[in-house]
């Protein structure tokens, strides 16, 4: 799909209606019990300008935010698909132009996603090949960028888990740097010697080889380097402490972080942040093979600190204390991981909410404001620190797991101690939201993509 800036022309237009604001339709409006609340769709045939004019509903003017006509964009296009078109322009709501713009983009882009690979017979409506948006050409651009970032994370989570091997995530992680992207792959050989018994450990049970990678962008005269660290684990069967097989069934998204530190990276040499950006992942698979790592026994982490196994279905935090502290040795200014990390999180916030926790309150504020002006979920909760008591072991420096009370939280406790002090850290737990079971108003149902729009608007506005 091209997206073009420019004023609308062509035989279908796509606008926007605010509640009880229904202008020069208020005939048809009456005839369709068209309102403009939201998600109410309305197709008019006016003759002049257009042919064909696409409405959707914004809700009260009063409470519009570009969160909303996201949606409402979404709408209109799956209309539009339905209609077979293949070309719209698309006319943005007064108010702040850029956001709009870039929001109708996003909404439109990413309603249309569809996964086909395995499809056989992939039959369906027509594809919508133009859409023309009466918008800042900048901001129409950036959305397209957004947008394609995150699909190209949804594509990676919808793999099946045979096909997505740690080893096709390094591949995938090669293929997109380019024009100032670079990137190291690290084999089983080298994590080994780099001591990443973490990874080691997890990856034993299974015979796909692990791998660590490392990419990069740095922009010129950047002052500030971040990084960005993503949980791989390319399938989770909960290792010896196997998993029920209604609890295993969608375990293929457990590289959902991992997928989106690829697809935050792919879309840097567009954007160009005045930022340094290391995107870090560990990728294996947690399997129960006959050398899987067992409970009670003892890893260590690159950084020296020893690790009790309690669960081997606690297997993302021990991968992602070696990419941590792997990051921590590049002293950046901030550290965000992402991660699908516990079902503690997802009994807490439900499946659409993204729980965040942070050792530095200006960190933690900042991303919460991308990810509300992203229109993604967020909330943040606390690193309480009386909880380590929990995860305390009589054999080693911390246990993996602290039992059922309180399990986001000693997790991202645990995370916390691969984190050199003085760096300000933060932990996004996206186990609920990183995949859907149905479809959402911009996101079919699969993998979701979940945070990447979030940390390229964080990553802009360093």
């Amino acid at each position: 799909m091209k997206f073009v800036a420019g004023s609308p022309r062509g035989e279908t237009w796509v606008r926007f209606a605010f509640e009880g604001a229904l202008d020069d339709f208020r005939q048809a409006a009456r005839d369709n019990n068209f309102s403009g609340k939201e998600r109410e769709v309305l197709v008019h045939y006016p003759g002049k300008p257009c042919r064909r004019m696409i409405v959707a509903g914004l809700g009260p003017k009063d409470r519009f935010t570009p969160e909303k006509l996201r949606r409402a964009a979404a709408a209109a296009a799956q209309r539009a698909r339905a209609l077979d078109l293949e070309e719209i322009s698309v006319t943005l709501p007064p108010g702040d132009g850029a956001e709009n713009a870039q929001a109708a983009v996003e909404g439109i882009a990413l309603a249309l996603y569809e996964y086909k690979r395995y499809k056989s017979r992939p039959n369906g409506p027509g594809k919508l090949r133009t859409v023309r948006v009466d918008g800042d050409p900048e901001a129409v651009r950036r959305g397209e960028v957004y947008a394609r970032a995150t699909t190209l994370a949804r594509d990676l989570v919808n793999e099946p888990p045979s096909d997505c091997t740690p080893r096709r995530l390094a591949e995938a992680a090669r293929g997109v740097a380019r024009r100032g992207v670079r990137v190291k792959v690290f084999d089983e050989n080298r994590i080994r010697r780099m001591g990443m018994g973490g990874l080691l450990g997890v990856a034993a049970g299974s015979e796909q080889p692990p791998r660590f990678v490392h990419l990069s962008w740095r922009a010129p005269g950047a002052r500030r380097t971040v990084a960005l660290v993503g949980k791989g684990i390319t399938f989770d069967s909960g290792g010896l402490c196997l998993k029920p097989s209604d609890g295993m069934l969608h375990m293929k998204d457990d590289m959902s972080g991992a997928a989106a530190v690829i697809a935050v990276l792919s879309a840097l040499p567009d954007l160009r942040p005045r930022v340094n950006v290391h995107g870090i992942f560990a990728a294996t698979e947690n399997m129960p093979g006959g050398g899987a790592y067992k409970t009670r026994d003892v890893l260590r982490a690159m950084n020296g600190k020893t690790m009790e196994i309690i669960n081997t279905d606690a297997e993302g935090r021990l991968i992602l204390a070696d990419a941590l502290s792997y990051a921590s040795r590049l002293k950046p200014q901030a550290i965000v991981d992402i991660a699908t990390l516990t079902g503690a999180c997802v009994v807490a916030l439900g499946p659409e909410i993204t729980g965040i926790f942070s050792n530095d309150e200006k960190l933690r504020d900042r991303l919460l404001d991308c990810a509300r002006r992203q229109g993604e979920k967020m909330w943040p909760l606390p690193l309480e620190e009386e909880y380590w008591e929990m995860i305390k072991s009589d054999v080693a420096d911390m246990k993996n797991s602290g039992g059922r009370w309180g399990g986001a939280i000693t997790a991202a406790l645990f995370l916390k101690e691969f984190v050199d002090e003085g760096i300000p850290w933060a932990h996004l737990d996206i186990a609920g939201p990183c995949l859907v079971e149905s479809d959402k108003p911009y996101r079919p149902a699969g993998g979701t993509g979940v945070m990447v729009r979030t940390l390229l608007r964080w990553l802009e506005e360093q």
